[in-house]
């Protein structure tokens, strides 16, 4: 692989692990008080990582896995909900 492409590479690791880095918490717990708290609390997820809980809400919002209602997240939304969760478990 030529020097241009694994620094492409490098890149495209490095930008797309970052939405779990730069999640941000707080705007997490704001989204999940205004949209979740009628059916969860952050301790219905003790135990779970921030990438599993991403994982999760991003299979919710595209219709992978059942939920009580359709719901509509950004990813940064997903990512903030995921930290916040996430932090809140721990």
């Amino acid at each position: 692989m030529a020097w241009g492409c694994k620094a492409l590479v490098g890149a495209g690791l490095l930008f797309g692990s970052a939405s779990i880095v730069a999640a941000d918490a707080d705007a997490g717990r704001a989204t999940a008080t205004a949209r979740c708290i009628q059916c969860h609390e952050a301790d219905d997820w003790d135990g779970e990582d921030a990438a599993s809980l991403e994982s999760l809400i991003r299979d919710i919002v595209a219709g992978k896995v059942k939920h009580r209602q359709k719901i509509e997240l950004s990813a940064a939304e997903i990512a903030n909900i995921a930290a916040y969760w996430a932090q809140s478990s721990k």
